[in-house]
């Protein structure tokens, strides 16, 4: 390899870790309701594959459709829920990677203003499409939940 060739290949890198930390940045954002406004949906099914996996405590969605129309369930019962992605690892394996990224939660209803907290371990796959990356699973590890938020989301599910 020349050093053009390897100093391409490390732009190469580069971009593709970074493109990798903006999709995960979007996710997030769109995945925000701010004063019981949510992010869009659709969009949000739009950071995944047409085949993708999403298992985040709420069941099991495969493909767009179904992580759209879960999106639209689960956002109706808040007033606010800010995700916070941190310590982001990423493996990059040509055009497919795998990372891992703690997300830190805070929620709140209409009756109570006080945030309720979630946090939880990402496992995300990765999947370079004709439209940039792409998530092709992501699933969830909880690391602790509020027992207020358990309560919350029970009354949901009834």
């Amino acid at each position: 390899m020349t050093e053009l060739e390897a100093l391409q290949a490390e732009v190469q890198r580069l971009s593709d870790l970074e493109a990798i930390r903006t999709l995960r940045h979007q996710y997030a954002y769109l995945a925000n309701i701010v004063d019981g406004k949510p992010g869009d949906p659709r969009q949000f099914a739009e950071l995944f594959t047409d085949t993708a996996t999403f298992d985040v405590g709420m069941g099991l969605a495969t493909g767009r459709a179904e992580i759209e129309a879960m999106m639209r369930s689960a956002t109706t019962q808040w007033k606010s829920a800010m995700h916070y992605m941190i310590n982001p690892l990423v493996t990059l394996n040509g055009d497919r990677a795998e990372g891992s990224v703690t997300g830190l939660f805070a929620f709140t209803t209409e009756q109570n203003p006080s945030p309720v907290w979630l946090c939880n371990i990402y496992s995300d796959i990765y999947a370079r499409s004709n439209h940039g990356w792409k998530f092709e699973s992501v699933r969830i590890q909880t690391v602790f939940v509020d027992p207020e938020f358990l309560a919350i989301y029970a009354a949901l599910l009834k």
